[in-house]
């Protein structure tokens, strides 16, 4: 009887033991991409100036400064794009000031890429009409860029004005804007407070930090006439190029002035936005969409239906949908088993007009914790050669056991404290569902392991008052 119990105890140690060496973090599943009805995400560079660097780079270093500009601009932009630079507003044969474009393009603009972009001219009302009202959607280009164009009449400026809100939501997508010396009154649109003034030309302007940060700007290269400021309140656009000019009211020298605004990545005002979280999420975590639909003057719009579509990257094809809530806004929650880069594309119809913007996703590989090493320097060591005797196996001879119980079993003992076999135990996770999973299991073998042993003893007891 006794005999029987303890290889119940054995038994039960055993599998106790095997359930706690078996703890280990095993990846949790992921579910596909799914959708919640309820991230910051960002634009792409913008440059605006109030200078007139095409008219200018016949005879000051204006070309370069655009040539760095452009470069910046283009690489910059994450929009799903043509990679085309498409200048609006000015004509395709010669500047304003008389130089051939064709010329300063290939001699002066383009002479930081390796290989030339296709460059597209819109130069009618017309062309400009038709970008805005489908190529600028269908098939956007990594750069728009409005020249300084003397020659440029009030109606053509108007059309950037009637189309604010698509220069922002091409923005807002990733899409590179640089814009010289013009009236904006688009920007005016976007932001009520934003005013272009004119004035200037006292003296070269100079490179803020954030311009030297965001776009490799220096003084050398923006050195030359400008012809405006900007004032008021621009949003996130931070100050690129300054320098002091006396504003109204201010004697000389004046305050310092924003000859350039802009930045390496920002976002305009919009009536519907994108935005996502985390920036660069690993596969199998969540990615949280929020699209908001409102006036520019920020009035929410409820009950918008907000479509987004997964047009590019992994599980393409894919689309879901939510309903803007009071605040107007709906969030889509999305999760990816694969790595890439993805392309989610909203869409919806607020204050009457279809909106269309997208944001650019990176996945990256799913994360996995490895447990720290440590890396001991190799040495040389020479040692005389040792002979090693395995320890022999102590052997418990068998002893009688007292009436009524079972003789005891010889057991050998192997002892391993002078020596192994090689075998190295396994760490153990202190963290994750395997923990949990392997203690539930050991308790349970201890459990019923010891069950075992009280109907053993309750049946030898009952053997015994048979006897």
């Amino acid at each position: 009887m006794k005999s029987f119990k303890r290889a119940s105890i054995i038994l039960c140690a055993v599998f106790g033991l095997f359930g706690i060496l078996s703890l280990t973090d095993t990846p949790t599943p992921v579910s596909p991409a799914r959708v919640s009805a309820s991230g910051t995400g960002t634009g792409g560079p913008i440059v605006l100036d109030g200078m007139d660097p095409v008219c200018h780079s016949g005879w000051e270093s204006t070309g370069q400064y655009i040539a760095k500009v452009l470069k910046k601009v283009h690489d910059g932009a994450v929009n799903p794009n043509n990679g085309h630079i498409a200048i609006v507003g000015s004509n395709a044969t010669t500047t304003s000031c008389g130089a051939a474009w064709a010329t300063q393009l290939s001699s002066q603009f383009l002479a930081e890429f390796a290989t030339a972009p296709v460059v597209d001219f819109y130069v009618t009302d017309a062309q400009i009409n038709a970008f805005f009202a489908t190529t600028i959607a269908s098939n956007p280009p990594a750069v728009l860029w409005i020249p300084d164009n003397w020659n440029r009449t009030s109606t053509t400026e108007g059309i950037f004005t009637t189309n604010a809100e698509k220069i922002a939501d091409y923005v807002n997508s990733g899409g590179g804007l640089f814009a010289n010396n013009g009236t904006y009154g688009w920007l005016t649109a976007l932001l009520p407070s934003a005013v272009f003034n004119n004035g200037g030309c006292n003296g070269g302007p100079e490179a803020t930090a954030d311009g030297i940060a965001d776009f490799g700007l220096s003084d050398t290269l923006v050195a030359a006439c400008w012809h405006g400021y900007f004032t008021g309140n621009v949003g996130t656009l931070k100050t690129l190029v300054d320098y002091p000019y006396p504003g109204p009211g201010e004697s000389a020298p004046g305050t310092r002035k924003a000859v350039s605004i802009g930045g390496g990545s920002v976002s305009l005002p919009s009536s519907f936005t994108l935005s996502i979280s985390p920036q660069s999420p690993n596969a199998g975590e969540d990615l949280i969409i929020t699209a908001t639909a409102q006036t520019l003057a920020g009035v929410p719009q409820a009950g918008v239906t907000v479509t987004v579509t997964v047009s590019a990257g992994p599980d393409a094809g894919q689309t879901f949908t939510a309903t803007t809530n009071a605040s107007g806004i709906a969030t889509i929650t999305v999760r990816t088993n694969s790595t890439g880069t993805a392309v989610y594309t909203a869409t919806a119809t607020v204050n009457g007009v279809a909106k269309t913007v997208s944001a650019t996703v990176s996945w990256n590989p799913p994360v996995t914790t490895i447990p720290a090493s440590t890396t001991v320097a190799p040495t040389t060591t020479t040692e005389a050669p040792t002979t090693t005797t395995e320890p022999a196996p102590t052997t418990v001879a068998p002893t009688t056991a007292p009436d009524n119980t079972d003789p005891v079993v010889p057991t050998t003992i192997h002892d391993h404290s002078s020596h192994d076999h090689g075998y190295e135990a396994p760490s153990l996770p202190t963290t994750g569902s395997g923990v949990r999973r392997g203690i539930t299991f050991a308790i349970v073998i201890f459990i019923t392991g010891y069950l075992v042993i009280l109907i053993t003893k309750k049946s030898g007891e009952k053997d015994d008052e048979s006897k």
